[in-house]
């Protein structure tokens, strides 16, 4: 008798139980648990709850219900970024963006009443068209939010993801759902398996032909253990690079007073580094205050031009620098700046080739901001207090991909003396870009960017050797925030099947192959080790082959796009003239 009142509740509601343990199961699959394989079958409970769903309102509800804790769970980190932001600004930011994104799952679900759930194989390959068409549309739309697509939650399957290079991280989304909507399709017609079971075909030959083909590409792909050993292949082109993540804490890295610390912790560091013989070094994004560079400060450029001179090396290093044109060298300051009123000034968060001369030779300024981060959406048209409320001076995008050319000193022996001048001038440097078989340039994706799949392939197709990620994690320390940004490098490296290294402020700082393993000791706040020295396998401009994804970006989830188009505009014509037949 006690348990009476409790089954009508559990009955009455068991739909919103349903819904929230997909959301429950999804969260899981997702850094920090990792427990990928459960994102094979956690949409199912989410499935079977529409069933109960007795009209789109209803739909709506217990898909919300499922979307907004997992999208909750998935982005809490936000809100710890009241330290360095307003806590009533963050927690708002927080609701709107979960609030958001938790909506692509009642559209989901609206869309599915249009599809019969006893349509046998249409059920599942309907759900995995219109699931992976809204994962697309939430990569751009509003600027575009890509974090919680599905495919992501498998970084860890290596031999599960090797498909990316064909149709990217949304095919893998697509497989996903098309297993758990077959899954879920036996299970809501149980009664009559024996004939939906007809339903799971198509998915199971979809997913073992896609586990068959990461099979396939793994099995010629070198030992982890040699996979970053530049004598196991003598007729591999490589790259010595050292990277020095820093990892300073982003309160101090806006302190001022702080920098000369700064500074000199990413100067010991380097030169740590080149005991090691790298070829080129590496500082992630924002590492330098600009003022360091263009002799604003002279004492910094001192330290920094000393340090040119020390080791005799090219380096990329991330700044936030002014004006649009970049100086041939780095020391030109102009006093006439000053002048030049605060708000007309254009800002770029920038990655810049240093040779050891001090010339500029290279420079890429990042090309997709974050919303609020670093711009504010339309502040042309918002009341003037919401920009000042947010307190920070925005960024301008970039326009154009540049690639980043590397510097060899061919003679170290003629860089000496005092001061960035004609020492230099004698010395012989060998310049690398991809016209030339021998030569070799960089991609550079900066931070936010390189979770754009179309985007991160641009730099590829215009020639790059090896990518580069340059991030500030820093933001989000000892939230899951870090992994889940290097989560989606493994799928950038298959998708374009080149090596990536991430040289990441408080985040994952390590090298991806180019099939998305990562083959160094991940580099972190909480690790002992501060530098990493390794080589990278560049591709070769001789031997390159695009993959189809490099090629054509995301043509699977626009194909996925038309085909619901298509679909439900069929579906309208025939409702429209059934209509008609009955007047």
């Amino acid at each position: 008798m006690e348990d009476t009142p409790t089954k009508p509740f559990l009955k009455r509601y068991q739909h919103y139980l349903l819904a929230a343990l997909s959301a429950l199961l999804l969260f899981l699959s997702f850094p920090k648990a990792n427990l990928f394989p459960i994102a094979w079958v956690a949409l199912v409970p989410l499935f079977i709850a529409l069933t109960h769903a007795t009209s789109w309102k209803s739909a709506f509800w217990i898909a919300y219900v499922a979307g907004l804790p997992f999208f909750g769970g998935l982005l809490l980190a936000i809100i710890l970024l009241y330290p360095y932001a307003n806590i009533f600004a963050t927690l708002v930011g927080y609701l709107l963006l979960v609030g958001y994104t938790a909506l692509y799952f009642p559209v989901f679900a609206i869309l599915m009443r249009c599809v019969p759930v006893r349509s046998g194989v249409l059920f599942p390959l309907a759900a995995a068209c219109i699931w992976t068409a809204l994962e697309w549309v939430r990569s751009w739309m509003i600027t575009g939010f890509p974090w919680g697509s599905i495919g992501y939650s498998q970084w860890n399957n290596l031999i599960g993801i090797q498909a990316s290079s064909l149709v990217g991280v949304h095919g893998i989304s697509f497989i996903i759902v098309l297993f758990n909507a077959g899954i879920a399709t036996v299970l809501m017609n149980r009664q009559q398996w024996q004939r939906e079971i007809r339903a799971m075909i198509v998915p199971l030959i979809l997913t073992l032909l896609c586990f068959g083909y990461g099979a396939f590409q793994l099995k010629d792909a070198e030992p982890l253990e040699r996979a970053a050993d530049t004598t196991a292949a003598a007729d591999a082109e490589t790259l010595n690079i050292a990277l020095i993540p820093g990892n300073i804490p982003q309160l101090q890295k806006w302190d001022r007073h702080q920098f000369p610390r700064i500074l000199q912790r990413y100067i010991n560091l380097t030169h740590k580094a080149v005991n090691k013989n790298p070829d080129l070094i590496v500082w992630p994004e924002t590492a330098i205050r600009s003022e360091a560079l263009t002799g604003k400060w002279p004492t910094y450029y001192e330290r920094f031009s000393q340090m040119l001179r020390d080791i005799g090396l090219p380096i990329l290093i991330g700044t936030a620098n002014e004006g649009e044109t970049i100086a041939a060298t780095i020391g030109n300051y102009s006093e006439s700046a000053e002048k030049q009123a605060w708000k007309d000034v254009e800002i770029y968060n920038r990655v810049l080739s240093i040779a050891p001369d001090g010339k500029i030779h290279g420079a890429y300024a990042k090309m997709h901001l974050v919303p609020f981060g670093e711009y504010v959406p339309l502040a042309n048209l918002l009341p003037d207090f919401i920009p000042n409320f947010i307190q920070f001076k925005p960024f301008t995008p970039g326009k154009t991909v540049n690639l980043l050319p590397v510097f060899s000193v061919k003679d170290k022996t003629k860089l000496s003396g005092n001061g960035l001048g004609p020492p230099y001038q004698e010395a012989t440097f060998s310049v690398k870009d991809s016209t030339d078989p021998k030569k070799t340039v960089i991609g550079a994706s900066i931070c936010f960017e390189s979770v754009f799949p179309d985007e991160f392939r641009r730099p590829v197709q215009k020639g790059a050797s090896v990518m580069g990620i340059f991030t500030n994690d820093a933001w989000f320390v000892g939230t899951a925030f870090p992994e889940l940004h290097l989560s989606m490098a493994p799928f950038r490296a298959i998708e374009n099947r080149i090596t990536v290294f991430r040289c990441a402020n408080g985040g994952f700082t390590c090298v991806i192959d180019r099939f998305g393993r990562i083959t160094t000791p991940t580099i972190t706040p909480d690790t002992d080790q501060e530098i990493l020295v390794t080589p990278v396998r560049l591709l070769s401009a001789t031997k390159r082959q695009k993959t189809l994804y490099t090629r054509y970006g995301d043509w699977f989830p626009i194909l996925c796009t038309l085909i619901c188009i298509g679909g439900f505009g069929t579906q309208i014509v025939l409702h429209r003239r059934r209509e008609h037949s009955y007047l």
